[in-house]
Protein backbone atom coordinates (compact mmCIF):
# COMPACT_ATOMS: atom_id res chain seq x y z
CA UNK A 1 0.00 0.00 0.00
CA UNK A 2 1.46 3.53 -1.36
CA UNK A 3 0.66 5.28 2.34
CA UNK A 4 1.19 8.70 0.28
CA UNK A 5 -2.06 7.97 -1.70
CA UNK A 6 -3.83 8.72 1.89
CA UNK A 7 -2.67 11.62 2.86
CA UNK A 8 -3.80 13.68 0.05
CA UNK A 9 -1.58 13.50 -3.09
CA UNK A 10 0.88 15.94 -1.10
CA UNK A 11 2.25 19.45 -3.34
CA UNK A 12 6.05 19.27 -3.43
CA UNK A 13 5.55 22.30 -1.40
CA UNK A 14 3.85 20.64 1.05
CA UNK A 15 6.17 17.76 1.19
CA UNK A 16 9.17 20.10 1.94
CA UNK A 17 6.99 21.84 4.58
CA UNK A 18 6.21 18.42 5.69
CA UNK A 19 9.74 17.27 6.00
CA UNK A 20 11.19 20.72 7.39
CA UNK A 21 8.44 20.34 10.20
CA UNK A 22 9.79 17.30 10.86
CA UNK A 23 13.39 18.24 11.46
CA UNK A 24 14.40 17.17 8.19
CA UNK A 25 16.82 19.45 5.74
CA UNK A 26 17.23 19.58 1.93
CA UNK A 27 20.79 19.25 0.77
CA UNK A 28 22.62 18.90 -2.81
CA UNK A 29 21.00 15.37 -3.43
CA UNK A 30 17.88 15.05 -1.21
CA UNK A 31 16.46 15.63 2.12
CA UNK A 32 18.69 14.91 5.13
CA UNK A 33 17.45 13.52 9.33
CA UNK A 34 19.86 12.75 12.05
CA UNK A 35 18.00 9.34 12.18
CA UNK A 36 17.34 8.43 8.57
CA UNK A 37 20.39 9.99 6.50
CA UNK A 38 20.16 11.52 3.08
CA UNK A 39 17.43 10.34 0.79
CA UNK A 40 15.56 11.08 -2.26
CA UNK A 41 12.35 13.47 -1.46
CA UNK A 42 10.15 10.27 -2.05
CA UNK A 43 11.79 7.94 0.49
CA UNK A 44 12.29 10.64 2.80
CA UNK A 45 8.50 11.38 2.70
CA UNK A 46 7.81 7.72 2.86
CA UNK A 47 10.30 7.23 6.29
CA UNK A 48 8.81 10.13 7.85
CA UNK A 49 5.63 8.98 7.07
CA UNK A 50 5.77 4.94 8.08
CA UNK A 51 7.21 6.47 11.59
CA UNK A 52 4.59 9.27 11.97
CA UNK A 53 1.84 6.82 11.49
CA UNK A 54 3.44 4.12 13.74
CA UNK A 55 3.86 6.02 16.49
CA UNK A 56 0.28 7.27 15.98
CA UNK A 57 -0.54 3.75 16.29
CA UNK A 58 1.07 3.44 19.53
CA UNK A 59 -1.08 5.42 21.32
CA UNK A 60 -3.77 2.97 20.03
CA UNK A 61 -2.02 -0.23 21.92
CA UNK A 62 0.50 -1.16 19.06
CA UNK A 63 4.31 -1.58 19.45
CA UNK A 64 6.83 -1.08 17.20
CA UNK A 65 8.85 -4.28 16.64
CA UNK A 66 11.16 -2.62 14.40
CA UNK A 67 12.29 -0.90 11.21
CA UNK A 68 13.90 -2.77 7.87
CA UNK A 69 16.79 -0.33 6.01
CA UNK A 70 14.07 0.12 3.17
CA UNK A 71 11.65 2.07 5.39
CA UNK A 72 9.55 -0.63 6.64
CA UNK A 73 7.98 -1.05 9.98
CA UNK A 74 7.13 -4.29 11.94
CA UNK A 75 3.83 -3.75 14.33
CA UNK A 76 2.19 -5.64 16.69
CA UNK A 77 -0.74 -5.17 18.69
CA UNK A 78 -0.36 -5.55 21.73
CA UNK A 79 1.80 -7.80 23.75
CA UNK A 80 0.34 -10.57 22.34
CA UNK A 81 -0.23 -10.00 18.46
CA UNK A 82 0.74 -11.28 15.62
CA UNK A 83 3.49 -9.39 13.98
CA UNK A 84 2.01 -7.66 10.76
CA UNK A 85 3.59 -4.48 8.42
CA UNK A 86 1.92 -0.93 8.82
CA UNK A 87 -0.70 -1.12 5.92
CA UNK A 88 -2.11 -4.22 7.90
CA UNK A 89 -2.27 -2.58 11.21
CA UNK A 90 -3.72 0.54 9.77
CA UNK A 91 -6.71 -1.98 8.39
CA UNK A 92 -6.85 -3.64 11.65
CA UNK A 93 -7.42 -0.59 13.56
CA UNK A 94 -9.28 1.33 11.06
CA UNK A 95 -12.02 -1.96 11.35
CA UNK A 96 -11.52 -1.66 14.94
CA UNK A 97 -12.91 1.67 14.58
CA UNK A 98 -15.42 1.17 11.78
CA UNK A 99 -13.78 3.99 9.20
CA UNK A 100 -12.53 3.27 5.92
CA UNK A 101 -8.75 3.18 6.71
CA UNK A 102 -7.92 6.36 4.35
CA UNK A 103 -10.26 8.10 6.70
CA UNK A 104 -8.04 6.67 9.43
CA UNK A 105 -4.36 7.28 8.16
CA UNK A 106 -5.51 11.06 6.85
CA UNK A 107 -6.87 11.49 10.60
CA UNK A 108 -3.44 10.76 12.09
CA UNK A 109 -1.30 11.72 9.68
CA UNK A 110 -3.05 15.58 10.51
CA UNK A 111 -2.69 14.82 13.76
CA UNK A 112 1.11 14.27 13.67
CA UNK A 113 1.21 17.67 11.53
CA UNK A 114 -1.28 19.31 13.84
CA UNK A 115 1.14 18.28 16.59
CA UNK A 116 4.20 19.76 15.12
CA UNK A 117 2.25 23.15 14.21
CA UNK A 118 0.77 23.28 17.50
CA UNK A 119 4.67 22.41 19.49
Amino acid sequence: MKLERHVGGLSLARKAHYLRARGWREEEGGWASEIFGLLPLAKAVHHQLTDDLSQALRERGWQVLGFSERGYVRMREGEHGKPCSLPKALRTQARREKRPVAELTYALFLAALLDVDGA
